[in-house]
């Protein structure tokens, strides 16, 4: 249902009774705010100067209802808008309406309930109470009683035809009655303010059963579920809404609200409730178990069809899933197709109790196995209160060993952990299929130059120690040299190139090189490059260019002639040749 909320809180809420619309009042600021349950939208808004404490819907559709304001104003609405107001003398708390004469019923603040006369527009002779303050009215629908809830524990009834008093039922260790509802002809359930819902037969003044929601919060709706086959009570509190059943007061059902309930509205003939509460949105629920959904919102059904759990044992408890390959193992191949046997996706389901014979005689020291990995766990538990040292697990080493490389966490990562401790997680490298999915593998990282040890964790055989791993970059070696004068200097290990003297390098390349000997036996050279000469110095280069290119303009021949026309010879004028 589209904007079903409220600004701030929701306080009220009701339904017609031709179940066609939802009255909802709330704040901040006051309104009031009426929903087409066949739009299944918001049909109209109203605002209001005062909090309303409580409305009655007067006609069957949505066009008449009454509304008990805080500032003391009872005031009646139709569809156009407000259509009167009048204001009672003290601070009203609830109203109910007796249809058959037109009056209306208004508990308040003092001892008197309030009597307004529909028909004659007038205030008729108030009932007095024996309390100082009514917080609960309530009609019966069928026998016409007038039961009021006081604030001195008692719930008093009266006959609105003769307007006297009927009886007095006094609550025990209850100060405060919130909230009265009627069953059938004779049952009447009282909630208190502590959290009790106490069901009585109004011809007795001992309670019938009495239930408790152990939450000490005020009782703020009760309804009665009938059918032939259970009766249920539905009450709430502030903190829970309960489902239990009236016989014996056993819980159906129960939920838990994260905001405070003010009100719950009961769909009548299905199993659907709207809660007024101190949030934003008023909140639906559903229980298929109580009456099947609405005619305005029947996809209900179809919903919970879908989400209907199975009664059915899919999964077996007493039973253990093997393979094909276990079966090999175990020698069971032969059941294939027995009752001993269950198919069930790509294996089967063997009964536990034959799984582990055949399990202990194919393997007699499984059990011993299973010993030793315990005692190992648990060794392996007490170390971790040690000094940590990097460690590579057993399983996945290869792994472990690139992400401790990379700088991640992913050993220390709890969601990981099985991939290092549970063999069945193990990535075998030499597998045909590791290999398809990864061509090229580095099996070693040359790119690290620094120094890292690791130790890997004890395996089975106890005389085998700790590994280290060392990681350096490759380094020339030192030699010594000796020199003329018999002392010692480092040299490095060089290539063939870098092997001849300095000098004599030097010598070829056309430089001069001085060398002297020290008193204390090392030996000193000078280098004298030489410094460059005058403008007309020519490098013994440019030299050979410049031969080279007159060598070429000797042999060269112009070719310009060959394109010219030859010309005549001529000798006065005639031409001779």
């Amino acid at each position: 249902m589209q904007e079903f909320e409220m600004p701030i809180s929701s306080q009220k809420i009701a339904i017609t009774p031709d179940k066609t619309h939802i009255y909802v009042s709330g704040v901040y600021p006051p309104r009031l705010r009426c929903f087409d349950t066949k739009q299944l939208s918001m049909k109209f808004e109203r605002g209001m100067d005062h909090e309303v404490v409580a409305f009655h819907i007067l006609s069957e559709d949505w066009k008449k209802i009454v509304l008990l304001q805080s500032d003391r104003y009872v005031e009646f609405q139709t569809q156009d808008g407000i259509y009167y107001r009048t204001r009672i003398p003290t601070f009203g708390r609830d109203l109910c309406y007796y249809n058959r004469s037109a009056e209306l019923f208004i508990g308040a603040s003092g001892p008197q309930v309030y009597r307004l006369n529909l028909c004659k527009g007038t205030y008729m002779s108030s009932l007095e109470t024996l309390s100082t303050g009514v917080n609960v009215t309530h009609m019966h629908p069928q026998h016409s009683l007038l039961m009021l809830g006081t604030d001195s524990g008692t719930v008093e009834c009266w006959d609105p035809r003769s307007r006297t008093k009927c009886a007095t039922l006094a609550i025990p260790e209850t100060k405060n009655i919130t909230c009265l509802k009627s069953n059938k002809i004779l049952e009447l359930g009282v909630g208190t303010e502590t959290g009790q819902i106490i069901l009585y037969d109004i011809r007795s003044t001992k309670p019938v059963l009495t239930k408790d929601h152990h939450y000490e919060k005020p009782i703020n709706s009760i309804h009665f579920y009938n059918s032939d086959s259970e009766n249920f009570v539905i009450s709430a509190c502030t903190k829970s809404f309960k489902v239990w059943h009236k016989d014996d007061g056993t819980p159906y059902t129960a939920i838990e609200s994260e905001e405070d309930i003010c009100d719950v509205a009961w769909y009548e003939g299905s199993g659907m409730f709207f809660f007024a509460n101190e949030g934003q949105k008023m909140k639906t629920f559903f229980i298929p178990s109580l009456g099947p959904a609405p005619k305005w919102c029947w996809f209900l059904d179809n919903l919970t069809e879908e989400l209907e759990e199975s009664t059915e044992n899919v999964v077996y408890d007493d039973y253990k899933f093997v393979t094909n390959e276990e079966l090999d193992v175990l020698g069971l191949t032969h059941l294939v197709g027995t009752n001993y046997l269950r198919a069930y996706m790509h294996g089967y389901f063997i009964d536990m109790k034959l799984y582990r014979e055949v399990k202990q005689i194919v393997n007699p020291f499984a059990f011993e196995e299973y010993k030793k990995s315990l005692v190992e766990n648990k060794l392996q538990s007490q170390m971790k209160d040690r000094v940590e040292v990097k460690k590579l697990p057993k399983i996945n080493k290869s792994l472990a060993k690139k992400d401790m490389h990379k700088g991640s966490k992913l050993l220390e990562d709890d969601r990981f952990g099985s991939l290092f401790t549970n063999p069945d997680f193990e990535v075998d490298e030499e597998s045909e299929q590791f290999k398809l999915i990864n061509p090229t593998v580095k099996k070693h990282d040359t790119k690290s130059s620094e120094f890292t040890s690791y130790t890997s964790e004890p395996d089975d055989s106890e005389d085998e120690e700790p590994v280290q791993v060392k990681k350096v970059k490759r380094k020339r070696e030192m030699k010594l040299v000796s020199c003329e004068n018999e002392s010692t200097v480092y040299s490095k290990k060089t290539s063939v190139t870098a092997a001849v003297p300095l000098g004599e390098r030097l010598v070829e390349n056309g430089h001069s090189v001085i060398s002297s000997k020290q008193l204390y036996g090392a030996r000193e050279m000078k280098i004298e490059v030489e410094k460059e000469r005058g403008k007309g110095f020519k490098s013994r280069r440019t030299e050979e260019m410049e031969q080279h290119r007159t060598e070429r303009r000797q042999l060269g021949r112009s070719a310009s002639g060959l394109m010219r026309k030859q010309r005549g010879k001529f000798w006065r004028g005639r031409k001779v040749g």
